[in-house]
């Protein structure tokens, strides 16, 4: 959309900082669920010590990691159930109460021990609800040509939160560091409260005179005429699909999405990556001697966090999937490497003392390679593959899957690498991750610049244009 002369009011039209400042203020939730995620990494250490009044085994502790996932996969519904309902802006603040809730029941903690279950479960009603509502809202407030950039803000929010709760949790204590992180879903509570409803939503409630008043602040045009009309047919052909949970498997263009988006989800688990994110500290502490566990993960989570900030200057330049195959055979490399490293170390004679520094360069480049593409690109993707009609329900769908696989994933790293070694885990991800090379160049499609209608219509186009040549 190209600038024009200044408008009466001195603004020029056509410009894009109103939706980057609100993509920017509702990323802050997005950070809170960081915090959330990247709890485990250095409270871990601390639950197995003396400095927590409970003694905590080490089985206790991954159910205290993994259950915040199984919150994840109730807080997807709960998502989907209250979106279309109250609106995506209301919806959103409410993420912060369950975000609240959780920082005080870890601080309670100490006086009983089950809080923490119950602390990190709310946590995970909170990380499912970002990752159901903050995505979609983002892609309906966002013009095509910046959509990609704003989608990859969220994941720079959720990676600095996950580093933040590494620095802090590292030189901290547990009740203090849950104290400091309450003040950021409050944060966020004072700041989003004057944020515009999504223009999306409100043309499916058939607000139009609203969604006009929203579509002038966030293109800063005085007339959105064109604009409006555009959205408002887009939104009813969409809307005039029935949008149940059947429609999912029996309308092809869905389950189609549905198909691609678990499928990226999935690979993108199959990294390790989210595994290693959680036991970070414990990893790093098993696998070399040469840097403090601590600042080990320290250096990583701020590779990734720095990785995906560059995805900013390429992801609306060089496309969805080109950064998906660079990002996933990176990863397919690196984790072959590993594997021979840790077989080595833990099979043969073969002394890898002399290369202890070899586990801590390689996480940080299979960091690096992930966060290029599968670290942010798919919540990229997740966020404009999906029609209006079934849109709450779908990503619903595929977060509720993403946070069951990711406990299954979790759980059998932590399994394997406590009983059979760090081999195991290792082997299963290699293998995984090269059926995801093929699962990437043979399914998923290209989706940059495209509105979200022509997506929707992409999704429909190619399934016809190949029932068109089975015919001829």
């Amino acid at each position: 959309m190209t600038s024009s002369k200044s408008s009466k009011s001195g603004n020029k039209d056509g410009e894009k900082w109103p939706q980057i400042l609100v993509a920017f203020i509702a990323t802050i939730a997005v950070f809170a669920t960081g915090l959330h995620v990247g709890w485990s990494a250095p409270s871990l250490p601390q639950l197995f010590s003396d400095e927590y009044p409970f003694d905590v085994s080490a089985e206790e502790g991954s159910y205290i990691t993994i259950i915040g996932n199984l919150g994840a996969f109730f807080g997807s519904f709960i998502g989907n159930f209250i979106l279309d309902k109250i609106g995506r802006r209301l919806c959103t603040i409410l993420i912060a109460v369950p975000q609240i809730i959780s920082f005080l029941a870890i601080i309670l903690s100490y006086q009983i021990m089950e809080l923490l279950y119950v602390g990190r479960f709310i946590g995970g009603l909170a990380e499912g609800m970002v990752n159901t509502i903050i995505i979609i809202y983002v892609g309906e407030i966002a013009e095509p040509s910046i959509r990609g950039i704003l989608g990859v803000m969220t994941g720079i929010a959720w990676y600095f939160g996950i580093l933040f709760a590494n620095i802090v949790g590292s030189y901290l204590s547990i009740r203090t560091t849950a104290g400091i992180f309450i003040a950021f879903p409050v944060l966020f509570v004072v700041l989003f409260w004057r944020m515009p409803e999504s223009p999306y939503y409100l043309l499916m409630k058939k607000k139009d005179e609203e969604a006009e008043r929203v579509l002038k602040f966030l293109l800063r045009k005085s007339n959105v005429n064109d604009d409006l009309t555009k959205l408002q047919v887009d939104v009813d052909r969409q809307m005039s699909e029935t949008g149940t949970f059947k429609d999912i498997f029996t309308i092809e263009s869905n389950r189609r999405a549905f198909f691609v988006t678990v499928g990226a989800r999935f690979f993108q688990l199959t990294t390790g990556v989210a595994a290693m994110n959680f036991y970070i500290q414990i990893l790093l502490k098993e696998a070399t001697q040469s840097i403090a566990p601590h600042v080990g993960a320290s250096i990583v989570l701020l590779i990734q966090l720095v990785m995906t900030v560059l995805n900013v200057f390429v992801v609306d330049r060089w496309g969805r999937k080109p950064l998906f195959l660079v990002s996933i055979m990176g990863c397919f490399v690196n984790l072959v490497l590993q594997m021979i490293f840790f077989i080595l170390k833990e099979h043969t004679s073969v002394d890898t003392s002399v290369v202890d520094w070899f586990p801590l360069v390689m996480m940080m480049v299979l960091i690096s390679v992930y966060s290029l593409g599968l670290g942010s690109v798919v919540s990229v993707l997740t966020s404009e593959m999906f029609s209006a009609s079934i849109k709450a329900k779908l990503i619903c769908m595929v977060n509720g899957s993403f946070s069951l696989l990711t406990l299954a994933v979790t759980k059998y790293y932590q399994a394997t690498a406590d009983g059979f070694g760090l081999t195991v885990p290792f082997s299963s991800f290699v293998a995984l991750t090269f059926v995801g090379i093929l699962f990437f160049y043979y399914l998923v499609p290209e989706t940059k610049g495209k509105t979200l209608e022509q997506i929707q219509q992409k999704l429909k186009g190619d399934r016809k244009e190949k029932k068109l040549k089975n015919v001829t």
